[in-house]
């Protein structure tokens, strides 16, 4: 019965005796791995801290470098974000036996490569070998993104490796020794070979071939792009608009694998760039026009002018400000400010940008032509 009275409490001379004590194995084992623990961590926070910062200043030092070309450092760039590429104090380049650039990581300085790795990017039975560097990789692709100096001239390509018996030879689709078939599709101007599956076709005006099948798209000469027959007639036509860079990822848009879209605006950009700026941004990110339906947008400019209406400017902030609407191109002056937007008298849009402050303060309210937000 005593010892029910006291359930989990100790007596203070039970606690002396236990202070007192030896520590038992059990509390030597728990004692050490919360040592252990707590080391380890210091220790990975200090390491993640140094590949941080090394990542930090080789990232600099390739900005700093003017000898390499835009598309040279982005690419550099993102390698080292990838842990592609090696160096002193940065990630290593040798995954499982094979290294990141095709060659053989057995050995330091073996200049042998292991072909047995397959091309993630397109179904063939054969390898290439780069003209510029003269490793083995299992397409163009590949190359870019692993050998770390800028594209390859798929066009160059002199040499390819059978998958099978490994025998080097001239482009072709078909091995000159065991007879081979290299791929469903093969196209002997860009040494392309693939399945039929994304229906691949060669288009003589861009010079390349695309996917998607013949039939599905018409090449507009003015755009310098293959345009989808569904939309041909209405497209939004300006000249060489596809060949610029994408303004989100900065890749070129002439011969990228990712299919692009058209703004409203006429602007181009990568579809799956549109669906990361959309997220936040409802603007075009060269002409900053609203690249959605002002019809969709009326309900979103309501209720913003709603909330400008029950929370007016205080004296001391108000300004009076001349704007000009990106949406529609017309300027409004003698307009009131306000932090959430000033909306223009033509349009209703809010995507409107301030040019002049024309008054600001108690100055603001002596002008009896200032228009409040419509």
């Amino acid at each position: 019965m005593q010892t029910e009275s006291r359930g989990h409490d100790e007596d203070e001379s039970q606690e002396d005796a236990d202070n007192d004590a030896e520590p038992t194995l059990p509390d030597m084992m728990l004692m050490r791995e919360s040592s252990a623990r707590l080391i380890s961590s210091n220790f990975e926070s200090s390491e993640q801290e140094t590949t941080l910062s090394t990542k930090r200043r080789e990232i600099q030092a390739i900005i700093r470098d003017s000898s390499l070309t835009d598309l040279e450092r982005r690419l550099k760039i993102q390698n080292l974000m990838d842990g592609r590429v090696s160096g002193a104090g940065t990630i290593g380049n040798c995954i499982g036996g094979m290294r990141l650039d095709g060659s053989s990581g057995n050995a330091a300085g073996d200049d042998s490569r292991d072909e047995s790795v397959s091309c993630p990017h397109y179904e063939r039975n054969c390898k290439i070998v780069a003209p510029c560097c003269g490793k083995i990789f299992g397409c163009r692709v590949c190359h870019d993104e692993a050998s770390g100096h800028g594209p390859m001239d798929r066009f160059a390509i002199k040499e390819i490796i059978c998958e099978k018996c490994k025998t080097r030879q001239k482009p072709s689709n078909k091995c000159i020794k065991c007879e081979l078939q290299f791929g469903e599709y093969h196209c002997d101007i860009c040494n392309l070979w693939m399945a039929l599956d994304k229906k691949p076709f060669h288009c003589d005006h861009c010079g390349f071939c695309r996917v998607g099948g013949r039939e599905g798209f018409r090449h507009c000469v003015d755009c310098s792009m293959c345009i989808s027959v569904t939309v041909f007639e209405s497209h939004n036509c300006m000249k060489d608009k596809y060949k610029n860079n994408c303004p989100v990822c900065r890749e070129d848009m002439f011969s990228s694998r990712q299919s692009p879209q058209d703004l409203p605006c006429g602007h181009a950009i990568h579809a799956h760039c549109f669906r990361k700026l959309a997220s936040f941004d409802y603007r075009c990110p060269i002409c900053k026009k609203t690249v959605v339906s002002l019809t969709s947008m009326a309900a979103a400019w309501s209720a913003r002018a709603r909330d400008i209406r029950m929370q007016p400017m205080p004296q001391d902030l108000s300004r009076i400000v001349n704007i000009i609407c990106n949406d529609c191109e017309n300027k409004s002056e003698n307009r009131n400010w306000h932090f959430l937007g000033v909306q223009c008298p033509c349009c209703n849009s809010f995507n409107t940008v301030v040019e002049e402050v024309v008054s600001s303060g108690a100055d603001s309210e002596q002008l009896p032509n200032a228009s409040p937000p419509t």
